[in-house]
Protein backbone atom coordinates (compact mmCIF):
# COMPACT_ATOMS: atom_id res chain seq x y z
CA UNK A 1 0.00 0.00 0.00
CA UNK A 2 1.59 3.30 -0.86
CA UNK A 3 2.29 6.13 1.53
CA UNK A 4 4.25 9.06 2.32
CA UNK A 5 7.60 8.83 3.60
CA UNK A 6 7.34 9.05 7.56
CA UNK A 7 9.85 11.90 7.80
CA UNK A 8 6.84 14.13 5.60
CA UNK A 9 3.92 12.42 7.40
CA UNK A 10 6.16 13.62 11.02
CA UNK A 11 6.42 17.32 9.29
CA UNK A 12 3.05 17.64 8.48
CA UNK A 13 2.01 16.91 11.85
CA UNK A 14 4.53 18.86 13.43
CA UNK A 15 3.36 21.89 11.23
CA UNK A 16 0.14 21.40 12.48
CA UNK A 17 0.91 21.66 16.43
CA UNK A 18 3.45 24.44 15.48
CA UNK A 19 0.39 26.58 13.90
CA UNK A 20 -1.58 27.02 17.14
CA UNK A 21 -5.66 27.04 16.28
CA UNK A 22 -7.55 27.78 19.96
CA UNK A 23 -10.84 27.79 19.14
CA UNK A 24 -11.74 30.95 17.17
CA UNK A 25 -8.49 31.01 15.58
CA UNK A 26 -8.07 27.81 12.69
CA UNK A 27 -7.44 29.46 9.32
CA UNK A 28 -3.92 29.43 9.70
CA UNK A 29 -4.11 25.55 10.28
CA UNK A 30 -6.67 25.06 6.92
CA UNK A 31 -4.64 27.30 5.09
CA UNK A 32 -1.94 25.36 5.89
CA UNK A 33 -3.51 22.27 4.61
CA UNK A 34 -4.94 23.70 1.48
CA UNK A 35 -1.40 24.40 0.92
CA UNK A 36 0.01 21.37 1.44
CA UNK A 37 -2.94 19.49 -0.52
CA UNK A 38 -2.40 21.45 -3.69
CA UNK A 39 1.83 20.44 -3.26
CA UNK A 40 0.47 17.21 -3.54
CA UNK A 41 -1.44 17.65 -6.94
CA UNK A 42 -5.48 17.97 -4.84
CA UNK A 43 -7.47 20.67 -5.12
CA UNK A 44 -9.62 21.86 -1.73
CA UNK A 45 -11.78 24.49 -0.62
CA UNK A 46 -12.03 26.93 2.26
CA UNK A 47 -15.29 27.55 3.66
CA UNK A 48 -15.16 30.15 5.79
CA UNK A 49 -17.10 30.58 9.02
CA UNK A 50 -15.68 34.29 10.09
CA UNK A 51 -12.83 36.10 10.13
CA UNK A 52 -9.77 34.00 11.08
CA UNK A 53 -12.10 30.94 11.01
CA UNK A 54 -12.32 28.66 7.73
CA UNK A 55 -12.72 24.88 7.07
CA UNK A 56 -11.74 22.51 4.60
CA UNK A 57 -13.12 20.44 2.04
CA UNK A 58 -10.84 17.91 -0.17
CA UNK A 59 -11.98 15.28 -2.60
CA UNK A 60 -10.53 12.71 -4.50
CA UNK A 61 -11.87 9.24 -6.41
CA UNK A 62 -14.04 8.42 -9.32
CA UNK A 63 -16.57 10.70 -10.14
CA UNK A 64 -20.47 8.61 -9.83
CA UNK A 65 -19.27 6.41 -6.66
CA UNK A 66 -20.06 6.41 -3.59
CA UNK A 67 -19.07 9.30 -0.98
CA UNK A 68 -17.30 8.57 2.20
CA UNK A 69 -16.39 11.18 4.51
CA UNK A 70 -12.64 11.52 6.31
CA UNK A 71 -13.94 13.87 9.05
CA UNK A 72 -11.53 15.90 11.43
CA UNK A 73 -11.80 19.26 13.33
CA UNK A 74 -9.06 21.96 13.13
CA UNK A 75 -9.61 23.63 16.38
CA UNK A 76 -7.73 22.92 20.06
CA UNK A 77 -9.05 23.79 23.47
CA UNK A 78 -6.65 26.81 25.26
CA UNK A 79 -3.30 25.53 26.92
CA UNK A 80 -4.28 26.97 30.18
CA UNK A 81 -0.82 28.09 32.25
CA UNK A 82 2.09 27.35 29.81
CA UNK A 83 4.62 27.44 33.09
CA UNK A 84 3.06 24.00 33.71
CA UNK A 85 4.15 22.19 30.30
CA UNK A 86 7.11 20.65 30.41
CA UNK A 87 7.70 20.63 26.65
CA UNK A 88 6.17 23.93 25.42
CA UNK A 89 2.65 23.72 23.79
CA UNK A 90 3.57 24.93 20.27
CA UNK A 91 7.01 23.23 19.99
CA UNK A 92 5.35 20.06 18.57
CA UNK A 93 8.63 17.97 20.64
CA UNK A 94 9.50 14.87 20.20
CA UNK A 95 10.77 13.09 22.93
CA UNK A 96 9.97 9.18 24.32
CA UNK A 97 8.64 8.02 20.93
CA UNK A 98 6.37 10.51 21.48
CA UNK A 99 5.10 14.06 19.82
CA UNK A 100 3.53 16.61 22.64
CA UNK A 101 2.01 20.04 22.01
CA UNK A 102 -1.37 21.06 22.08
CA UNK A 103 -3.91 19.18 19.73
CA UNK A 104 -1.85 16.22 19.09
CA UNK A 105 -4.83 14.04 20.10
CA UNK A 106 -7.34 15.92 20.27
CA UNK A 107 -7.23 15.87 17.36
CA UNK A 108 -4.51 17.00 15.33
CA UNK A 109 -3.07 13.41 15.01
CA UNK A 110 -6.05 12.00 13.69
CA UNK A 111 -6.16 15.40 11.07
CA UNK A 112 -2.56 14.76 10.12
CA UNK A 113 -3.28 11.12 9.65
CA UNK A 114 -6.44 11.65 7.57
CA UNK A 115 -4.49 14.05 5.30
CA UNK A 116 -1.51 11.71 4.66
CA UNK A 117 -4.09 9.19 3.88
CA UNK A 118 -5.84 11.14 1.36
CA UNK A 119 -2.62 11.96 -0.09
CA UNK A 120 -1.29 8.40 -0.64
CA UNK A 121 -4.77 7.24 -1.67
CA UNK A 122 -4.71 9.92 -4.41
CA UNK A 123 -1.98 8.32 -5.93
CA UNK A 124 -4.29 5.88 -6.89
CA UNK A 125 -7.09 7.21 -7.53
CA UNK A 126 -8.55 5.54 -10.58
CA UNK A 127 -8.81 2.48 -8.18
CA UNK A 128 -10.50 3.46 -5.18
CA UNK A 129 -13.73 1.97 -4.66
CA UNK A 130 -15.65 4.79 -3.32
CA UNK A 131 -14.91 8.38 -3.41
CA UNK A 132 -13.25 9.90 -0.61
CA UNK A 133 -13.75 13.61 0.73
CA UNK A 134 -11.74 14.73 3.59
CA UNK A 135 -13.68 17.35 5.83
CA UNK A 136 -11.90 19.24 8.16
CA UNK A 137 -14.57 21.85 10.45
CA UNK A 138 -13.79 24.89 13.07
CA UNK A 139 -15.46 25.37 16.29
CA UNK A 140 -15.59 21.44 17.23
CA UNK A 141 -14.62 22.17 20.70
CA UNK A 142 -17.32 24.90 22.00
CA UNK A 143 -20.65 25.19 19.31
CA UNK A 144 -19.78 22.69 16.65
CA UNK A 145 -20.89 25.69 13.76
CA UNK A 146 -18.19 24.68 11.77
CA UNK A 147 -20.02 21.54 11.35
CA UNK A 148 -23.28 23.14 11.09
CA UNK A 149 -22.09 25.19 8.51
CA UNK A 150 -20.73 22.28 6.38
CA UNK A 151 -24.10 20.78 6.83
CA UNK A 152 -25.94 23.71 5.61
CA UNK A 153 -23.58 24.37 2.64
CA UNK A 154 -24.38 20.66 1.23
CA UNK A 155 -20.97 19.24 1.66
CA UNK A 156 -22.64 16.36 3.81
CA UNK A 157 -26.09 15.35 1.94
CA UNK A 158 -24.52 12.89 -0.74
CA UNK A 159 -22.48 11.10 2.34
CA UNK A 160 -23.12 7.81 2.80
CA UNK A 161 -20.67 7.27 5.35
CA UNK A 162 -18.19 8.74 7.62
CA UNK A 163 -15.25 8.49 9.55
CA UNK A 164 -14.64 10.86 12.23
CA UNK A 165 -10.70 10.95 13.48
CA UNK A 166 -11.26 11.83 16.95
CA UNK A 167 -9.17 9.54 19.25
CA UNK A 168 -10.56 6.49 20.98
CA UNK A 169 -7.88 4.74 22.59
CA UNK A 170 -7.71 1.76 20.73
CA UNK A 171 -11.75 1.11 20.33
CA UNK A 172 -13.49 1.61 17.88
CA UNK A 173 -16.27 3.14 18.38
CA UNK A 174 -19.74 3.05 16.91
CA UNK A 175 -22.15 5.23 18.89
CA UNK A 176 -21.97 8.44 21.37
CA UNK A 177 -24.42 10.44 23.64
CA UNK A 178 -25.91 13.65 22.47
CA UNK A 179 -24.89 16.66 24.24
CA UNK A 180 -27.24 19.43 25.15
CA UNK A 181 -25.93 22.13 27.03
CA UNK A 182 -28.16 25.31 28.68
CA UNK A 183 -28.97 27.88 30.85
CA UNK A 184 -31.28 28.75 33.03
CA UNK A 185 -31.71 32.52 34.18
CA UNK A 186 -33.82 33.91 36.87
CA UNK A 187 -35.09 37.28 37.58
CA UNK A 188 -35.52 38.59 40.79
CA UNK A 189 -36.23 42.65 42.48
CA UNK A 190 -33.57 43.93 43.95
CA UNK A 191 -33.50 44.90 47.98
CA UNK A 192 -31.77 45.14 50.96
CA UNK A 193 -31.54 41.72 52.62
CA UNK A 194 -32.75 43.28 56.00
CA UNK A 195 -35.51 43.47 54.07
CA UNK A 196 -35.89 40.99 51.88
CA UNK A 197 -40.11 40.99 51.84
CA UNK A 198 -39.22 44.19 49.17
CA UNK A 199 -37.46 41.56 46.81
CA UNK A 200 -37.77 39.00 45.32
CA UNK A 201 -34.53 36.68 45.61
CA UNK A 202 -33.37 35.34 42.25
CA UNK A 203 -31.08 32.70 43.77
CA UNK A 204 -33.80 30.88 46.12
CA UNK A 205 -35.94 30.62 42.76
CA UNK A 206 -33.04 29.21 40.94
CA UNK A 207 -32.31 26.38 43.38
CA UNK A 208 -36.20 25.53 42.97
CA UNK A 209 -34.75 24.49 39.54
CA UNK A 210 -31.67 22.65 41.11
CA UNK A 211 -33.96 20.67 43.23
CA UNK A 212 -36.65 19.19 40.76
CA UNK A 213 -34.10 19.16 37.88
CA UNK A 214 -33.96 15.23 38.90
CA UNK A 215 -37.65 14.41 37.88
CA UNK A 216 -37.09 15.89 34.02
CA UNK A 217 -35.65 12.41 33.29
CA UNK A 218 -37.32 10.18 36.40
CA UNK A 219 -39.07 7.92 33.40
CA UNK A 220 -36.57 8.58 30.87
CA UNK A 221 -35.92 5.15 29.22
CA UNK A 222 -32.56 2.93 28.94
CA UNK A 223 -30.96 3.24 25.58
CA UNK A 224 -29.75 -0.46 25.15
CA UNK A 225 -26.56 1.10 23.15
CA UNK A 226 -25.84 4.01 25.27
CA UNK A 227 -27.34 3.19 29.26
CA UNK A 228 -28.82 5.83 30.70
CA UNK A 229 -29.28 9.80 30.18
CA UNK A 230 -26.25 11.28 31.76
CA UNK A 231 -27.19 14.95 33.34
CA UNK A 232 -25.31 17.45 35.58
CA UNK A 233 -25.88 21.33 36.88
CA UNK A 234 -22.39 22.28 36.63
CA UNK A 235 -22.34 26.34 36.84
CA UNK A 236 -24.00 28.38 39.72
CA UNK A 237 -23.96 31.90 39.72
CA UNK A 238 -26.43 34.55 41.36
CA UNK A 239 -26.19 37.56 43.71
CA UNK A 240 -23.03 40.32 43.76
CA UNK A 241 -23.39 41.45 47.47
CA UNK A 242 -23.32 40.12 50.52
CA UNK A 243 -26.33 42.10 52.30
CA UNK A 244 -28.45 42.54 48.79
CA UNK A 245 -30.98 40.52 47.62
CA UNK A 246 -29.88 39.01 44.39
CA UNK A 247 -32.30 40.13 41.22
CA UNK A 248 -30.62 38.34 38.84
CA UNK A 249 -28.52 34.35 39.13
CA UNK A 250 -28.16 32.21 36.35
CA UNK A 251 -26.86 28.18 36.03
CA UNK A 252 -25.90 26.17 33.82
CA UNK A 253 -26.06 22.35 32.89
CA UNK A 254 -25.38 19.54 30.74
CA UNK A 255 -26.98 16.23 29.68
CA UNK A 256 -25.86 13.48 28.00
CA UNK A 257 -28.76 12.49 25.43
CA UNK A 258 -29.97 9.42 23.75
CA UNK A 259 -31.97 8.30 21.19
CA UNK A 260 -34.51 7.13 23.18
CA UNK A 261 -34.95 10.47 25.11
CA UNK A 262 -33.00 12.94 23.18
CA UNK A 263 -32.23 16.70 22.77
CA UNK A 264 -35.79 18.46 21.77
CA UNK A 265 -37.21 15.86 24.51
CA UNK A 266 -34.82 16.74 26.71
CA UNK A 267 -35.68 20.73 26.24
CA UNK A 268 -39.40 19.84 26.17
CA UNK A 269 -39.16 18.91 29.69
CA UNK A 270 -36.94 21.88 30.80
CA UNK A 271 -39.64 24.01 29.56
CA UNK A 272 -42.86 21.72 31.44
CA UNK A 273 -40.52 22.51 34.31
CA UNK A 274 -39.82 25.90 33.95
CA UNK A 275 -43.31 26.56 32.78
CA UNK A 276 -44.75 25.14 36.01
CA UNK A 277 -42.18 27.06 38.33
CA UNK A 278 -42.75 30.64 36.73
CA UNK A 279 -46.70 29.92 37.88
CA UNK A 280 -45.17 30.97 41.41
CA UNK A 281 -45.48 34.34 42.47
CA UNK A 282 -41.73 36.07 42.12
CA UNK A 283 -40.68 33.54 39.60
CA UNK A 284 -39.25 34.47 36.33
CA UNK A 285 -37.27 31.79 34.97
CA UNK A 286 -36.26 31.18 31.41
CA UNK A 287 -34.53 28.50 29.52
CA UNK A 288 -31.54 29.21 26.58
CA UNK A 289 -29.67 26.59 24.60
CA UNK A 290 -25.60 26.63 24.47
CA UNK A 291 -24.93 24.11 22.24
CA UNK A 292 -27.23 20.68 20.97
CA UNK A 293 -25.34 17.86 19.54
CA UNK A 294 -27.63 15.03 18.51
CA UNK A 295 -26.98 11.38 19.63
CA UNK A 296 -24.83 9.24 17.56
CA UNK A 297 -25.81 5.47 17.00
CA UNK A 298 -24.84 2.76 14.29
CA UNK A 299 -24.97 -0.93 15.01
CA UNK A 300 -22.05 -2.86 15.86
CA UNK A 301 -23.05 -5.48 13.18
CA UNK A 302 -22.90 -2.58 10.49
CA UNK A 303 -20.04 -3.59 7.53
CA UNK A 304 -19.00 0.15 8.06
CA UNK A 305 -17.78 -0.77 11.60
CA UNK A 306 -16.73 -4.38 10.81
CA UNK A 307 -14.42 -3.09 8.01
CA UNK A 308 -12.81 -0.78 10.43
CA UNK A 309 -12.51 -3.75 13.22
CA UNK A 310 -10.65 -5.53 10.36
CA UNK A 311 -8.27 -2.62 9.46
CA UNK A 312 -7.18 -2.21 12.81
CA UNK A 313 -6.21 -5.33 13.54
CA UNK A 314 -4.72 -5.77 10.29
CA UNK A 315 -2.57 -3.26 10.87
CA UNK A 316 -1.59 -3.47 14.55
CA UNK A 317 -2.21 -7.21 15.01
CA UNK A 318 -4.72 -6.50 17.94
CA UNK A 319 -8.48 -7.22 17.52
CA UNK A 320 -9.95 -3.84 18.79
CA UNK A 321 -13.16 -3.63 21.36
CA UNK A 322 -16.32 -2.25 19.68
CA UNK A 323 -17.60 0.58 22.06
CA UNK A 324 -19.51 3.43 23.06
CA UNK A 325 -18.59 6.83 23.96
CA UNK A 326 -20.06 9.34 26.30
CA UNK A 327 -18.67 12.35 24.74
CA UNK A 328 -19.91 14.04 21.26
CA UNK A 329 -17.93 14.70 17.74
CA UNK A 330 -19.15 16.30 14.74
CA UNK A 331 -21.25 13.69 13.94
CA UNK A 332 -24.23 14.88 15.56
CA UNK A 333 -24.41 17.75 13.59
CA UNK A 334 -23.90 16.03 10.06
CA UNK A 335 -26.51 13.36 11.01
CA UNK A 336 -29.17 15.96 11.92
CA UNK A 337 -28.22 16.68 7.91
CA UNK A 338 -28.12 13.60 6.81
CA UNK A 339 -30.02 10.75 9.16
CA UNK A 340 -29.26 7.68 6.81
CA UNK A 341 -25.54 8.73 7.60
CA UNK A 342 -23.22 5.50 8.61
CA UNK A 343 -20.82 7.07 10.97
CA UNK A 344 -17.59 4.72 12.66
CA UNK A 345 -14.76 6.49 14.93
CA UNK A 346 -11.53 5.51 15.55
CA UNK A 347 -8.51 8.06 15.75
CA UNK A 348 -4.78 7.65 17.37
CA UNK A 349 -4.10 8.05 20.51
CA UNK A 350 -5.40 8.16 24.21
CA UNK A 351 -8.96 9.85 24.84
CA UNK A 352 -7.76 10.80 28.33
CA UNK A 353 -4.66 12.89 26.98
CA UNK A 354 -7.23 15.59 25.38
CA UNK A 355 -6.94 18.79 26.99
CA UNK A 356 -4.29 17.95 29.18
CA UNK A 357 -1.08 19.32 29.83
CA UNK A 358 1.95 17.90 28.03
CA UNK A 359 -0.68 16.84 25.65
CA UNK A 360 1.07 13.79 23.71
CA UNK A 361 0.53 11.60 21.09
CA UNK A 362 2.49 7.98 20.76
CA UNK A 363 4.46 8.15 16.74
CA UNK A 364 3.54 4.75 16.07
CA UNK A 365 -0.27 5.00 16.59
CA UNK A 366 -0.12 8.24 14.67
CA UNK A 367 1.85 6.28 11.41
CA UNK A 368 -0.32 2.84 11.90
CA UNK A 369 -4.05 5.33 12.06
CA UNK A 370 -2.37 6.62 8.60
CA UNK A 371 -2.04 3.35 7.11
CA UNK A 372 -5.59 2.24 8.89
CA UNK A 373 -7.50 4.50 6.71
CA UNK A 374 -6.14 3.54 3.67
CA UNK A 375 -6.76 0.33 4.32
CA UNK A 376 -10.34 0.79 5.61
CA UNK A 377 -10.72 2.79 2.43
CA UNK A 378 -9.51 0.58 -0.17
CA UNK A 379 -11.33 -2.62 1.59
CA UNK A 380 -14.80 -1.14 1.12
Amino acid sequence: MKMMQKTSQLELLQALLQRPSVNGDERRVTEYLAEFLANHGITSELIELSPGRAGLVAEIGPQNRPVVALAAHADTVAVGEADNWQYPPFAATVANKRIYGRGAVDMKGGLAAMVCAVVALHEQESSLPVRVRLIVSTDEEVGGLGAAQLVATGHLKDVVAVVIGEATSGEVQYAHNGSFDYQVTSIGKLAHSSQPQLGVNAVMNLVQFINQEPTVFANAPVSEVLGPVIHSVTVFHGGEQLNSIPDQAYLQGNVRTIPEFDNEQTKAGFERLITQLNQQPGVNLSLSVVADFAPVVTAPTNPLVQQMQQAVAAVTGVQPPLAISNGATDASRYVIGNPALEVVIYGPGDEAQSHQVDESLPLDEYYQAIEIYQRFIMRL
